[in-house]
């Protein structure tokens, strides 16, 4: 708890600059590498990415919209909804992808760590797209 904590500090403090911001994407995923070669806890890793693609997000949307008129903040909503379809479609693609293709027994630590890294892959394109608006 304390470590979302201060990731969430961390990446709210960030926000004070487009660059900087992208640094910390990529310091994520940089660290979500190294974490994976590890070979420790890989799916706890992935599943760790995830829930910090999906917690950046959030900050950048937020942001994003005090940036905004009222009308940009109605057309940014729009495109948000349109987006979250797409990504849920991706997701189910993602899983069912990953079971098509065999490399991993549906269920197994494996096979959750490939999807969870597809998962937030997907969100990771959204927060950068996001982040280039702000």
């Amino acid at each position: 708890m304390i470590q979302k904590s201060i990731l969430l500090f961390f990446i709210l403090f960030s926000f004070h600059s487009n660059a900087q911001t992208l640094k910390t994407v990529t310091k994520l995923e940089t660290t979500h590498q190294k974490c994976l070669d590890t070979g420790i806890g890989m799916r706890n890793c992935s599943l760790k990415y995830l829930n910090q693609s999906d917690s950046l997000l959030n900050v950048a949307y937020k942001n994003l919209r005090l940036k905004l008129s009222s009308e940009e903040k109605a057309e940014l909503k729009k495109e948000q909804l349109i987006w979250l379809k797409k990504r849920d479609q991706y997701f189910k693609k993602a899983y069912s992808d990953t079971k098509k293709k065999g490399y991993f027994e549906e269920g197994s630590l494996d096979f959750e760590m490939v999807v969870f890294d597809l998962q937030a892959d997907y969100v990771f394109d959204r927060v950068k797209e996001l982040i280039k608006k702000i």
